[in-house]
């Protein structure tokens, strides 16, 4: 009788599920951790092709990691691994059932997981975990599916992961959950070079709106790059996400890309020890132009309150300011703030009036993995620029290249190239607008728009 339930549970596709509000971390943790379960040896085990570490990494290297490339970190290992024919199935003291697999990179620094096909019934619930139980992710329920029925995780750290699917007792709906990319995380986020701030140290006191804003992002499981939540004259706080058009985003992507909110050192010069947990995945791909290297996505969901998150102004005037701040993730580490003092010079090295030059940082750098990552304005605090590419490090004082937001502001002329559709969709013909905190939205929430300015009024 069980094993019959069990076929007509795995055996059809899930309707599809309206996505909502979620978010990607531990709220509560997997069944297995609370009931007496199989123990974790003898759960099936699949184990991946080797790979090896050292050249994947030159690899990444020769083709220029602060050159305009995405920054590489793992390799896509492909794999067709399902409930039906991976795995072990329980079923627990309670009546719910458990199904669990372990999958192994040997050598791997960390891994996540791309799911092609992420079809639960309601009340099930997936989670992502190591063997040791210190990186756990998930809940991952029917609405984290993506529009394309699909799920990408964050990483977890160390060559073994185990995914764990908990399904209650009496659920009719059938389930359809399908493995197809282990990435294999050949380098790790190394300790960026030593001239960088940490972002919690007295340099960013200034800018904690800003800091705020800005993010990690993965795309596709497999390289980094750096990007911000961005306002419009909506302020209606859609989750509009800014970064690189050479970082790799597109319609096809999209629900791929995973955000990593307050990955920062906890003490100032550690550049170390920050949290990956604070993680979100899915967006929807908005608009994109390569020659003033921009791409936008909205997130799939609003940011967790706990991420403390800011939506960054913007100047698309185009006029020069006299310094600049970069905000950004240099290797992949930890956030860092980097600062020059000289006005910014209209550059030809990539297209015609395109881009910003920061000819050199009198105090800290950029590296791979910085793309996508705003320039700002230190008088108004507005985002000018957006990382593009450059030579700068701590051993060679050179130049970095940021698009211009005002070229980007009409693109390619369409909504799907330009900026203006989705930053000004009131059209008011704003050539800037200020930032806002995520706060304003969630007290906001209860009120209806015919109040909010009388209730806006009397907030100190």
């Amino acid at each position: 009788m069980r094993q019959r339930n069990l076929l007509s549970l795995v055996g059809g596709l899930l309707l599809v599920v309206q996505a909502g509000p979620a978010v990607s971390k531990m709220y509560r943790p997997p069944a297995s951790f609370g009931q007496e379960a199989t123990e974790l040896p003898f759960v099936d085990q699949r184990v991946m092709p080797a790979v090896d570490n050292a050249a994947l990494l030159a690899a990444a290297k020769r083709s220029g990691d602060h050159v305009g490339l995405p920054y590489r970190f793992a390799h896509a290992i492909q794999v067709d691994l399902d409930v039906r024919n991976s795995g072990t199935w329980e079923r627990l003291d309670d009546g719910s059932w458990l199904w669990r697999l372990r999958i192994s990179s040997p050598g791997a620094l960390h891994l996540n997981l791309g799911f092609s096909r992420f079809g639960l019934p309601e009340g099930a619930g997936v989670w992502i975990y190591d063997p040791a139980r210190e990186d756990v992710e998930g809940p991952y329920t029917a609405r984290h599916r993506s529009a394309r029925g699909r799920l990408w995780t964050p990483i977890v750290r160390g060559d073994e992961v185990v995914v764990e699917l908990h399904v209650p007792d009496g659920t009719a709906e059938p389930l359809d959950l399908r493995l197809s990319r282990v990435n294999h995380g050949f380098r790790g986020f190394e300790k960026s070079g030593a001239c960088n701030n940490d972002v919690i140290c007295p340099e960013g006191d200034p800018w904690r709106n800003q800091i705020r804003s800005v993010a990690r992002v993965a795309i596709g499981g497999v390289s980094l790059c750096s990007g911000q939540l961005i306002n419009s004259t909506a302020q209606d706080g859609a989750p509009y996400f800014l970064s690189a058009f050479h970082c790799g985003f597109s319609p096809q992507n999209d629900d791929t890309v995973v955000v990593y909110w307050k990955y920062e050192a906890p003490v100032c010069g550690q550049q170390t020890g920050g949290s990956l947990g604070f993680n979100q995945t899915g967006s929807t791909f908005r608009a994109s132009e390569e020659s003033s290297d921009f791409a936008l996505v909205e997130l799939s969901q609003d940011p967790d309150p706990e991420f403390d998150v800011y939506f960054t102004g913007w100047d698309v005037s185009g006029v020069p300011p006299l310094g600049s701040v970069g905000i950004h993730h240099p290797s992949g580490d930890v956030k860092s703030i980097s600062f020059n003092d000289d006005v910014l010079t209209t550059t030809e090295w990539i297209e015609p009036d395109t881009h910003w030059m920061v000819d050199d940082w009198e105090d800290g750098t950029t590296e791979g993995g910085s793309s996508g990552s705003c320039l700002w304005d230190p008088a108004s605090k507005l985002c000018v620029g957006i990382l593009t590419a450059g030579l700068a490090s701590c051993t060679v004082i050179d130049f970095d290249l940021y698009g211009k937001p005002a070229v980007a502001w009409e693109g390619g002329g369409t909504p799907e190239t330009r900026l203006r559709d989705w930053l000004d969709p009131l059209a008011s013909g704003a050539q800037a607008l200020a930032g806002r905190d995520q706060m304003v939205e969630i007290f906001a929430d209860g009120f209806e728009s015919g109040n909010l300015s009388a209730w806006s009024a009397n907030v100190p």
